[in-house]
């Protein structure tokens, strides 16, 4: 099995070529640019000299793991065709999403005309480059590819818009402007195999499009290492979500239940750690969350180190990496099942119902004002974390591709 990798963006830090790499199993791997290449890496210094909070910005920490700078094309061109649209490509989320779906195929294009060398599979991420998968089928190639988030998503955000009208502007129809690319719709139709990041992406994909069991594997994620190195000094009340303040993530069920949880005199702190819009934030409802807004890399760790708990009550994810991350620093994870996470309900926290705020509330409660209860689940969170640095992801991803195998 040699497969050629194509991704856009450095996701997870480019682990699945890394990986790859290490296992024998690469053959090549596509992406649009990195920070170490050619005259993106002028354009990355560029940005980070001058501190630009913009894509040259998020470029400067797009750095290739040396053992795949022999393995790596880069695609500077569609990306810069890319940049110079998007100023003009309007300002709706409609408009930025066909202008996404342009680059995904204008890249997807440049990829096919670079060759597939010795390839006898092509990893795929959620049907990126959509030219290339096609390609890649009519070679006679395996496609495998990633579903990192439930594929219902688009439909379970905009039910709950509708339900919430004042919280976010309502949805673009995403499939109908998909359908004016059609290299970029019909992935899962030139999918042979899919990884998964949690049963509940897998159930997804088998209850309602029809992709079987027995063509995927699930393969959660993982974290560093370093996370287990951190000294917890848990703050008895602090409550932690981290992540965009959206819909999607479940941030108004939060708030709904540090409503109650205050109108009962407890003493709680909720602290949100990610972006958020101004919409959201003014929320009647949301005035006992303090948001923080968006937290660097290097500084997040200490809000972890100070939570109690740590809340993602999601309606729809693939694995949300946060609660690995949280389960490392010694936190009790209060999460739900669409989230996808590894916690285990009643050990090292408590996996509550989606769109539950009393429930939510409760397990809060509960962990909070039980503290031998909280130091227990903060030690099995510990232990259970150690299972799922890496290095174990990058066994079980080649476990499973190989379980593809004929």
């Amino acid at each position: 099995m040699k497969f050629l990798v194509a991704q856009i963006g450095a996701r997870r830090g480019y682990a699945v070529p890394a990986i790859l790499e290490r296992g024998g199993m690469l053959e090549r791997f596509y992406t649009d640019m990195t920070s170490d290449s050619g005259l993106a890496k002028w354009l990355a210094l560029c940005g980070s000299r001058f501190g630009l909070n913009s894509a040259l910005g998020r470029l400067a920490s797009r750095r290739l793991p040396e053992s795949l700078r022999t393995s790596t094309s880069t695609f500077l061109a569609p990306s810069l065709r890319h940049a110079c649209r998007l100023p003009f490509s309007g300002a709706s989320s409609a408009s930025r999403f066909r202008e996404h779906l342009r680059w995904s195929t204008d890249l997807g294009h440049a990829m096919i005309g670079r060759g597939f060398g010795n390839a006898t599979h092509l990893f795929s991420m959620l049907g990126e480059c959509g030219p290339l998968l096609l390609e890649a089928k009519r070679r006679g190639l395996t496609v495998v590819s990633e579903v990192y988030i439930l594929l219902s998503t688009e439909r379970i955000v905009a039910a709950e818009r509708r339900a919430f009208p004042d919280w976010e502007p309502p949805q673009p129809d995403l499939n109908g402007i998909r359908k004016e690319f059609p290299d970029e719709t019909a992935f899962l139709a030139q999918t042979d195999f899919a990884i998964c990041p949690s049963a509940e992406v897998r159930d997804d994909l088998a209850t309602n499009f029809g992709f079987t069991h027995g063509r995927s594997a699930v393969v959660p994620y993982g974290m560093d290492p370093k996370w287990l190195e951190l000294t917890p000094r848990p703050q008895c009340g602090r409550v932690l979500f981290v992540g965009t303040a959206e819909l999607r993530k479940g941030i108004h069920y939060l708030a709904m239940a540090a409503e109650k949880l205050r109108s009962q005199g407890g003493s709680y702190e909720f602290r949100v750690a990610g972006n958020v819009s101004s919409r959201i934030a003014s929320q009647r409802v949301c005035r006992h969350l303090t948001f923080l807004g968006r937290i660097p890399r290097d500084q997040i760790q200490e809000e972890f180190a100070a939570a109690d708990v740590f809340v993602l009550p999601s309606l729809a994810e693939g694995s949300a990496e946060a609660t690995y991350e949280a389960l490392a620093a010694g936190l009790p994870v209060i999460t739900s099942h669409a989230a996808g996470s590894v916690v285990r309900d009643g050990l090292d926290g408590y996996i509550i119902p989606e769109r539950d705020p009393e429930r939510l509330a409760l397990a809060i409660q509960q962990i909070v004002e039980d503290r031998s209860l909280r130091d227990r689940m903060a030690v099995a969170a510990c232990e259970r974390a150690r299972d799922y640095i890496w290095e174990r992801y990058g066994e079980r991803l080649l476990a499973a591709l190989r379980s593809f195998a004929p």
